[in-house]
């Protein structure tokens, strides 16, 4: 009998103390799997210490390989739950998807960052939630004193100096804190910001600082210790508008800045809302064991988890400190369900509170004790140290505040720039890039080579993609799970590309309109071709016939010399478009409805000559030559219709091929075999 599978989602403190729980209760009588879309745990109490230099932000991560030994760790992104098979669908940073099935599936994934709220917090605000947010925001607080340190302007310097923290909580407090320190202990390695005075305002729009402690006293110990460190705090005080620098509050004042970091607004991770479970405050409600409402063998803990504390019957805190607790009960909890065993309602009496608000100053609730000041702060190390994962963490951390003691801060500005920001890619001849029904996640532009798109690998490609083309859109532009390849492209001669990720592909091409309907034509343009190319290859009769069999003789077209007035007259007869011939009949360009708009929108007069707005060496194709080529080729120029010429060689215009021409002789061929 195989062993039942627990798949946690999730590798923040509630999944991955799920897991070690996990692992000492059931030993070998489970099989265990953590699923997190990073390869380790951020110990996030600890990010604003990061951000202020006092720690390397190396130091508050620990690999999570590490922390659970006999739990398979997968890095990946879960991108559905099957609650109906009780199955898992993941995909990894790499493109490689997956599936697994459960026999109880927990969820931690907690919350994300909410920046809609307020018009243009997403664009310029600073974020404080992973690791790479206090790396980032770090780097630009040093960065702006460097810029401000040869800034000429007294306004832009001021600007540039200025800092606005959003949201007076725990988070706030901490990082406004903790910026506030590093510019002060930073400033006297730049002696052109000697008479200047940098500003750390917090904004704040309840009444007081850090309402999550019960006691006013410290709340207000906080805000008194904040002010006489230099933070401007101010309270009430609502941001309704962030622009490219400065912040506009509910009051009109407008506060120019060059930072803004936002410790405020979460919302629902988008897997738990992809659930279709009810939510009570953006969360899964649970039953008092932390099983989902109304599943069987769904759990959830964590930020994501409304769960009721039997303690004192409100819902557990969204803190690190309640889900190290709910994981150990769940753990429990998990263990009794597998051998059959009736569960236990979680329930857990905080010890207490504690903030580090900069400067050696702290305020703690600890277990109905109040404590502010130098002895809070000792303590708030004090407990952070021992809870910090594993003794290598603890001693780096150890070292690195000791080392803060004596030494300056750390003011290295760090180049998070790559040399090349657009990824590269490089396929021999014969490679494939991508094959048909594979999920798609990059967007592919050839920078040198031919490939090849085929929609049977064993048949000939149906079209040619050459330097200055792309692919790969059609799976990106597709409904939200159902992005895959509609054909296979392969490197007919070697090929370099360059490529953009999905996120950065869709970024683009929402903000820039140009390029959204640039990929979109060009997008529907091969999707009709691969749909042509397939209605020739099951009609043999079309597929067999000669261009002349088909094409629209004598061709309509018009001449170099004549003017603008004069084709706005002859396309006003309804014709989609025409080849432009010289003197001699031969093909010199081609004028459709997109370059007659051009000439109009640009105001060219109405005398001015055709030749100055067609179309200049449009494709073609020869009299004589099949009809599957030139249809391809017709699809993939977005021409309305495709110019023939004669089989002589001389460029001489005989006809016209459109799809049109196609589909009636389809028409007529399919009819007279349903008449046989």
């Amino acid at each position: 009998m195989s062993r039942p599978r627990i798949v946690i989602v999730g590798g923040g403190f509630g999944g991955v103390t799920l897991a070690q729980h996990l692992e000492r209760r059931l030993r070998e009588t489970a099989e265990l799997v953590l699923v997190s879309s990073e390869n380790h745990l951020v110990f996030s109490p600890m990010l604003a210490e990061a951000v202020g230099r006092s720690i390397s932000p190396l130091h508050i991560v620990v690999p999570g390989r590490q922390m659970v030994r006999r739990t398979r760790w997968i890095t990946a992104r879960v991108t559905e739950v099957d609650r109906e098979r009780s199955r898992v669908h993941y995909i990894s940073a790499g493109g490689e998807r997956g599936e697994l099935g459960y026999d109880h599936l927990v969820l931690a994934v907690g919350s994300v960052i909410n920046l809609s709220d307020v018009p243009g917090l997403a664009a310029y605000a600073f974020p404080l939630k992973t690791l790479g947010d206090a790396a980032a925001l770090g780097n630009t607080v040093i960065g702006r004193l460097e810029e401000a340190s040869v800034e000429q302007d007294a306004a832009e310097r001021r600007q540039l100096l200025t800092v606005i923290v959003i949201g007076g909580g725990f988070s706030g407090v901490e990082v406004a804190g903790q910026i506030n320190e590093l510019i002060e202990r930073a400033r006297r390695y730049y002696p052109t910001l000697k008479e200047e005075r940098p500003r750390v305002i917090l904004l704040h729009r309840g009444d007081r600082i850090l309402p999550e402690l019960n006691t006013r006293s410290l709340s207000e110990f906080a805000f008194a210790k904040l002010r006489q460190n230099g933070v401007d705090v101010r309270l009430q005080a609502e941001v309704i508008e962030i622009t490219a620098g400065a912040a506009r509050l509910r009051s009109g004042e407008v506060i120019e800045a060059g930072t803004v970091v936002c410790t405020v607004g979460t919302a629902t991770h988008p897997l738990i809302r992809s659930l279709e479970l009810p939510l009570e405050r953006g969360r899964l409600p649970t039953e008092p064991d932390m099983r989902v409402r109304g599943t069987e063998n769904i759990w959830a803990l964590g930020d994501c988890a409304l769960i009721p504390n039997a303690y004192d019957g409100k819902p557990a805190s969204q803190t690190a400190q309640f889900a190290t607790r709910e994981s150990k009960q769940l753990a429990d909890n998990l263990s009794r369900v597998l051998r059959g065993e009736p569960t236990r309602p979680f329930s857990y009496r905080p010890l207490g509170l504690l903030a580090s608000i900069g400067m050696q100053n702290a305020v703690a609730e600890i277990l109905g004790f109040h404590i502010s000041g130098f002895p809070a702060w000792f303590l708030w190390r004090g407990v952070y140290l021992f809870k910090l994962p594993s003794f290598a963490r603890k001693l780096e951390v150890a070292i690195d505040w000791a080392w803060q003691i004596f030494f300056p801060p750390n003011i290295v500005q760090l180049q998070m720039e790559r040399t090349q920001r657009v990824g590269r890619a490089h396929y021999a001849a014969g490679e494939y890039v991508f094959h048909r029904g594979t999920p798609g996640d990059r967007f592919y532009i050839i920078e040198s080579g031919t490939a090849g798109v085929y929609l049977n690998e064993h048949d000939a490609p149906v079209s040619l993609l050459k330097a200055g083309d792309h692919f790969g859109e059609g799976s990106l532009l597709a409904p939200k799970g159902r992005g895959v390849h509609s054909a296979s492209i392969k490197a007919e001669t070697p090929l370099d590309l360059l490529t953009l990720s999905r996120d950065d592909f869709v970024r683009l091409s929402e903000s820039f309109s140009i390029l959204h309907k640039e990929v979109r034509r060009t997008l529907l343009a091969r999707q009709n071709s691969e749909q042509v190319t397939e209605l020739l290859r099951r009609t043999p009769e079309l597929s067999s016939l000669k261009i002349c069999d088909l094409m629209s003789s004598p061709a309509l077209t018009l001449h170099t010399e004549q003017t603008l007035e004069q084709a706005v007259a002859r396309f006003h007869e309804g014709k989609p478009g025409y080849p432009v011939v010289d003197r001699e009949g031969a093909l010199a360009g081609y004028c459709g409805r997109a370059e007659l708009y051009d000439a109009l929108l640009a105001m060219l007069s109405p005398a001015a000559p055709v030749k100055e707005f067609m179309r200049t060496e449009p494709v073609s194709a020869r009299e004589d030559e099949n009809l599957l080529e030139a249809v391809r080729r017709l699809m993939r120029s977005g021409m309305e219709v495709l110019p023939i010429v004669a089989a002589d060689g001389s460029r001489r215009v005989v006809g016209v091929l459109s799809p049109i021409d196609v589909f009636r002789r389809y028409i007529r061929e399919t009819a007279g075999a349903a008449l046989q």
